[in-house]
């Protein structure tokens, strides 16, 4: 990494934590703020795939005009906007408001989260990817990983509005950090402002990419299984298995724990063998939602750690050569775009997940919806190795 950007790359780790400690916050008692309020299992769904659909239809779009127009101010504009929205889930009163904060939330999402990892990708040193991207990484791992336990303990310990005050705080302090630490992307192209027809031609030659096409249904997949026990699992475990919302908080930092803990070796790893890394993603992959089908069968608080330990820590060997050979297609495709179309699949699931989830809860059991997320996830899993192991003319073309 040059000298002359590890400032900026350590400022935006610090930031990145900071906003991803706030996000994680409202995790374990999101779900049940809304069954508060009288939202049934498929309304609970349709609130939490709100974040998801707004980030996966505005991903590609912001991206690609990150490429042409910078990448800074829309991450301060993304956190300035979290801010707003902590304080207005503390005021809602009704399921539909929370829908509507909660999909404006995924429109500023999507201005932080995706548009910090192109920005890290710009300076990125060629054949390091698995060792920086990953190491970037540890920041929204880190961050997730204690924000769902400190919000359990808030909304014990004081109110469950508690915990969207503390994202305000943690939001804030992203943003000063940013604001006065962090300067413009090297990797932005403010003279070469590109219009509709060009991101219609990008779009075209991403979507033909195998690569790509694996690292999306990776990414698809997973976003349907792991949205779907992020929104039912707090549900499950307060209704069910009478946890507090403490404990639902530590289980589910713990996913982000080993991701925390796994990540960066997971990452070099990749980058030692760099002719291995679909063989490396698709032993991660085909494992974590196996961890699925183990959820419904304990109500024990230690065995259930233990689970999402597992489950993170397969997933994080996965991700970490998904986002190695993301990065080098970025090199191809431009940065910004293929962060977009990476974000845009794992949305797709997001959507879809916590839907399915939540008609499955209303219409069987809820536990019949961990063992749906399961089948999908290991069916995702073994297309993305298929298409990752094909190469098409215009992937050769691409590599020439």
């Amino acid at each position: 990494m040059r000298s002359s950007f590890k400032a900026a790359f350590i400022s935006l780790f610090v930031a990145t934590a900071a906003a991803m400690l706030g996000m994680g916050i409202i995790e374990p008692i999101l779900p049940i703020y809304a069954r508060d309020m009288g939202a049934s299992g498929l309304l609970i769904g349709v609130i939490f795939s709100g974040f998801a659909l707004s980030r996966g239809v505005l991903a590609p779009i912001i991206g690609q005009y990150s490429d042409s127009h910078g990448r800074r101010t829309m991450i301060l504009v993304g956190l300035i906007l979290i801010i707003v929205l902590s304080i207005a889930y503390a005021w809602a009163n009704t399921p539909g408001w929370l829908m509507v904060i909660r999909t404006m939330q995924g429109f500023a999402s999507v201005l932080i989260t995706p548009i910090a990892q192109s920005y890290i990708g710009d300076i990125t040193p060629k054949g390091k990817e698995g060792k920086y991207m990953n190491l970037f990484f540890l920041s929204f791992f880190g961050g997730q990983a204690i924000g769902p336990a400190m919000g359990g303990y808030l909304s014990d310990q004081f109110s469950i509005t508690t915990p969207f005050y503390g994202m305000a705080i943690m939001s804030a302090l992203a943003l000063i950090l940013v604001f006065f630490l962090v300067p413009e992307s090297p990797g932005t192209n403010s003279g070469k402002k590109k219009g509709l027809i060009s991101f219609r031609k990008v779009w075209r030659g991403v979507m033909g990419d195998s690569e790509m096409q694996g690292i999306m249904t990776l990414m698809g997949s997973r976003g349907f299984y792991r949205w779907g026990f992020n929104t039912f699992f707090p549900v499950l475990a307060t209704m069910s298995m009478a946890l507090s919302k403490t404990q639902v908080g530590i289980v589910l930092s713990f996913y982000m724990v080993a991701g925390a803990i796994i990540q960066y070796p997971a990452g070099l790893l990749a980058d030692r063998f760099i002719g291995h890394r679909r063989e490396i993603l698709f032993s991660g992959a085909v494992l974590s939602p196996v961890m699925m089908f183990l959820v419904p069968l304990t109500s024990n608080f230690y065995l259930l750690v233990l689970i999402t330990l597992m489950m993170g820590l397969f997933s994080a060997i996965g991700r970490a050569s998904a986002i190695a050979i993301r990065t080098e297609r970025g090199r191809v495709h431009g940065m910004g775009v293929v962060t977009g179309a990476f974000t845009t699949s794992m949305s797709a699931g997001q959507v879809i997940g916590p839907l399915a989830f939540g008609a499955i809860a209303d219409l069987m059991k809820l536990t019949d919806a961990f063992y749906v997320g399961g089948v999908i996830g290991l069916v995702g899993s073994v297309s993305s190795y298929l298409l990752l192991r094909r190469k098409t003319p215009k992937d050769v073309e691409s590599e020439a």
